[in-house]
């Protein structure tokens, strides 16, 4: 299959993978990342099967469109997809496509924030032999062992659960291990999924994957948002179906600001996109879930430390 003939300015790359409906939440964290780290080491990457157009504001920036034209190869292959798109399997791809351009590539997901000021920190992190590090998925944080049903069904023994939404991809390797061909062959023996893509990597790779810390994936701000607070998390991940960019339902489960900044970069870059509202009692709202979440910290806390231990610090890579 032919590659893409982009070319790019640094060694590594920080990819989203996104469609017309999740450009503004994927540009959200990308403006982030591009303003946090305005001396990187990597390109920031909008990675897409349809051609998309960013405004200036965005281009000046830094951040880059890269339409992949795969979209008829990757319906041939029969994906799961469910409530999800095409382009979530397109990380899949990312290695093929820029095996001449890039040494690594972080990718990160469209319902994220990117607030590291040292996020070219991923080039450091030691993979060992792996291709691929990243975080479990949180099902597994306040218990490592516990098992997983998608393992289970198909009576494979078990062990730790990768979260597909941050990715950390040494491209060489990838590509040498025939990463993606097995995946596809995965898909042709064992679909269909509950998890679509993650479950995809994760019956694929099992025990091919090195252990980044929480920190690199933080999946624990709508649960533990005190306990989050203390862990100095650099890619926030909203995981589960409610994100702080929902125009309704969301005041319970987010904090204020966090709401009040997506509210703001919707409005200035994207004024026909629904934002999430701000309701006029959100000081008492807060007040009571302050108190809610202080006790839920306490007895949360304890549970995540036997996870957290595990590494001396978040640079740590566990092989």
């Amino acid at each position: 299959m032919q590659q893409t003939s982009f070319s790019g300015e640094h060694p590594n790359a920080l990819v989203f993978c996104a469609d017309e409906n999740v450009l503004p939440y994927a540009l959200f964290a990308a403006s982030h990342a591009a303003t946090l780290n305005p001396n990187r080491n990597f390109d920031i990457l909008i990675c897409s099967l349809t051609p998309l157009t960013l405004s200036d504001h965005f281009r000046d920036l830094g951040i880059i469109p890269a339409h992949l034209d795969l979209g008829d190869h990757m319906r041939a292959q029969n994906l799961t997809v469910k409530r999800l798109t095409l382009t979530s399997y397109l990380r899949l791809w990312l290695p093929e496509q820029f095996a001449d351009v890039y040494e690594r590539i972080l990718y990160v997901d469209t319902d994220t924030d990117i607030v590291d000021r040292n996020l070219s920190d991923f080039s450091r992190l030691d993979l060992g032999t792996h291709a691929i590090g990243g975080v479990r998925d949180i099902a597994q944080w306040t218990n490592i062992n516990r098992p997983i049903h998608e393992f289970d069904i198909r009576k494979m023994p078990g062990g730790a659960y990768l979260n597909a939404g941050v990715l950390l991809i040494d491209l060489e390797e990838y590509n040498r291990r025939d990463f993606l061909n097995r995946m596809l062959e995965t898909n042709r023996t064992m679909a269909p999924f509950i998890h679509n893509d993650q479950s995809l990597i994760n019956l694929t790779l099992r025990h091919e994957w090195a252990e980044l810390h929480p920190n690199w994936n933080w999946q624990a701000l709508r649960l533990y948002r005190r306990f989050s607070e203390l862990a100095a998390p650099r890619v926030m991940h909203y995981v589960g179906p409610r994100k702080p960019y929902d125009a309704h339902n969301s005041q319970k489960y987010y904090p204020q600001d966090l709401l009040a900044h997506y509210a703001t970069f919707l409005t200035t870059h994207f004024p026909e996109v629904a934002r999430p509202s701000l309701i006029p009692n959100a000081f008492l709202i807060r007040k009571f879930r302050a108190l809610s979440h202080t006790i839920k910290a306490r007895r949360t806390s304890a549970a995540l430390m036997p996870l957290l231990n595990r590494f001396e610090n978040d640079l740590e890579v566990l092989q």
